[in-house]
């Protein structure tokens, strides 16, 4: 699953480079999206912060359009989590792709109800929702209790390089609610609540301290891909975006 992910990513990763190349300046009037969706929320962004000068700080970008209260961050976090199509689509997407490969090698492998036939794929794609919500719900409660602000700002860069080593950076380093350079702890606790939930109920040999911390390590750093893509969503063409949102969110 790793693999297959990784190539889909690198996949991704060209054809967004490819076009920003192509696209130098953020086309953000027909960068359509999901209500609420951080994609679109950075696309606002560079919409919103056309023409301010950028915050210089650990990393660069444009600064947010206004403060973000609790009610805010509780929108944010429905609207990511249960309210756009990927909710359903995204965990099936992930289900699929967890049968065709499935975690281990023999003789610490997945059990066979875990990998054949309708209960097998039920099983994965509750495995797959769980962690999504977990993700999701503790980088929530954990923003609004430090007062971290949820949403991805774009870099004011149109560099190719300078714009993906912001998304990246990012992913360790974000805005607290009133605009400050902070570590981004909320995505620290967000991986560990998704790596852990599933000790709950993996099959004996992945329900442990160490595949928990492997998954942990594997949210964490499909977080930072997310990021790579919200930075150049705006850029990415409609028909493509839209997939990639669906499967991948």
């Amino acid at each position: 699953m790793q693999k297959t992910t990784s190539v889909l990513a690198f996949a991704v990763l060209v054809l967004a480079v490819g076009y920003a190349q192509d696209h130098p300046t953020p086309n953000t009037e027909s960068a359509g999206q999901f209500p609420d969706s951080a994609s679109a929320t950075a696309a606002r962004l560079h919409d919103d912060a056309a023409g301010s000068p950028s915050i210089v700080v650990a990393v660069s970008g444009q600064p947010q359009s206004k403060h973000f209260g609790v009610g805010d961050k509780f929108r944010f976090y429905l609207g990511e989590t249960y309210l756009n199509p990927s909710f359903l689509t995204a965990p099936a997407f992930r289900a699929g792709i967890r049968m065709a490969n499935p975690s281990g090698h023999f003789p610490t492998a997945y059990p066979a109800d875990w990998r054949q036939g309708p209960g097998g794929f039920g099983r994965n794609y509750g495995d797959a929702m769980a962690q999504r919500v977990s993700f999701e719900t503790a980088r929530f409660a954990t923003g609004a209790l430090i007062h971290e602000d949820p949403r991805y700002a774009p870099s004011s860069s149109h560099n190719v390089f300078v714009r993906s080593l912001h998304a990246f950076g990012y992913t360790f380093i974000d805005r607290s609610d009133g605009g400050h350079p902070m570590p981004a702890f909320s995505n620290f606790v967000g991986a560990a609540a998704a790596g852990f939930v599933g000790n709950a109920y993996l099959p004996p040999g992945f329900a442990n301290v160490t595949h928990a911390g492997q998954r942990a390590t594997l949210q964490f750093a499909f977080f930072g891909a997310g990021n790579l893509y919200r930075e150049f969503a705006p850029q990415v063409p409609e028909p493509l975006r839209i997939f990639i949102e669906l499967i991948g969110r």
